[in-house]
C-alpha cells in the first residue's frame, strides 16, 4: 500500500515576507505557487481600508501612523508609494483564489465584511486577528463568516478558552520555541480533535525545517516564502499539484 499524498493548503504571507510584502506584486508572485494569500487590513485617515501590517512605518526619519494618513498621503510617503493597495484592490484584482484577512483594527469589522459580500468572494475568505475584541465583533457582525483567532503568546491561550464559534485557530511554529516541540504537537492535536482548524505560520522560524514535521496536525500553512516552500517539498511528494496549481498572475 502507497503512503497518502498530503495536500494542505498554502497561503502566502503577506504574499511574499519581504519589501514588498503586502502589495500586489507580492500576490500575483505567490499565486504562482499558493492556493490564497493571507494579509493585514488597517485603517487610513480617511477612512479607506487599507493593506499594511504594521500601525505606521518610517519615512523622512519620522514615524508616521497609518490613522493619521489619507490614502493618498499613504501612497506619496510610504517606501513603496503606489503599491499600497487597498482591500477593494485586492478583492477585485485577486477574486478568485483564497483569502485570510487578517483584521489589526475594530473600526474595519463592518466594512471588511461588506466589502467581502459585495466582490463575492465571502465564501472565500477567512477573517482572522489576534486580539480577542475584534474576534468577537466578527463573529458578531457576521454568524455565517470564518473567523480566525491567531495565537501570539500565552495570554491568546487563555482568551482562546472564552471564545466560541471559531473556524481555525491560527498558531506560530515559533511556539516551538517558548513550550518546546512536544508540547506544541500536543496543542494541535488537541484543537483538531476539537474540529477546529489548523492554521501554521511563521515569524521567525525555518519553515524547510519545522513544516514537514508539523503538516501531519495541520490544515494550512501561511507560508513567508510559497515558491521556496512549494519547489522544496513536491520532488519530495510532500505536496501535490506544484506550478500546475496556477490561481492566475
Amino acid at each position: 500500500m502507497g503512503v497518502a499524498m498530503v495536500s494542505p493548503t498554502i497561503l502566502g504571507h503577506r504574499g511574499f515576507r519581504g519589501r514588498l510584502e503586502n502589495t500586489p506584486p507580492a500576490f500575483r508572485r505567490a499565486l504562482r505557487y499558493a492556493d490564497g494569500i493571507e494579509f493585514d487590513v488597517r485603517v487610513a485617515g480617511d477612512g479607506k481600508l487599507v493593506v499594511h501590517h504594521d500601525e505606521g512605518f518610517q519615512a523622512n526619519g519620522s514615524y508616521l501612523y497609518i490613522r493619521e494618513l489619507s490614502l493618498r498621503e499613504l501612497r506619496r510617503v510610504h517606501p513603496n508609494g503606489k503599491l499600497i493597495p487597498t482591500v477593494r484592490n485586492v478583492f477585485r484584482e485577486f477574486s478568485g483564489a483564497l483569502f485570510n484577512v487578517d483584521v489589526k483594527e475594530t473600526e474595519a469589522i463592518e466594512r471588511v465584511i461588506a466589502l467581502a459580500e459585495r466582490f463575492k468572494v465571502l465564501e472565500n475568505t477567512i477573517f482572522s486577528t489576534e486580539s480577542p475584541k475584534v474576534a468577537r465583533g466578527l463573529l458578531r457582525e457576521c454568524s455565517d463568516c470564518k473567523v480566525g483567532f491567531s495565537i501570539v503568546g500565552y495570554s491568546s491561550l487563555f482568551h482562546l478558552t472564552k471564545l466560541r464559534d471559531l473556524y481555525s485557530i491560527h498558531v506560530p511554529i515559533d511556539a516551538i520555541g517558548y513550550v518546546g516541540y512536544k508540547a506544541l504537537v500536543v496543542l494541535l492535536r488537541t484543537l483538531r480533535k476539537r474540529g477546529t482548524r489548523v492554521y501554521l505560520w511563521n515569524y521567525q522560524m525555518d519553515e524547510l525545517y519545522w513544516v514537514p514535521r508539523l503538516l501531519p496536525f495541520v490544515d494550512a500553512v501561511i507560508s513567508d516564502d510559497p515558491a521556496r516552500l512549494r519547489k522544496s517539498f513536491y520532488p519530495k511528494g510532500l505536496f501535490a499539484g506544484g506550478d500546475a496549481n496556477v490561481l492566475g498572475t
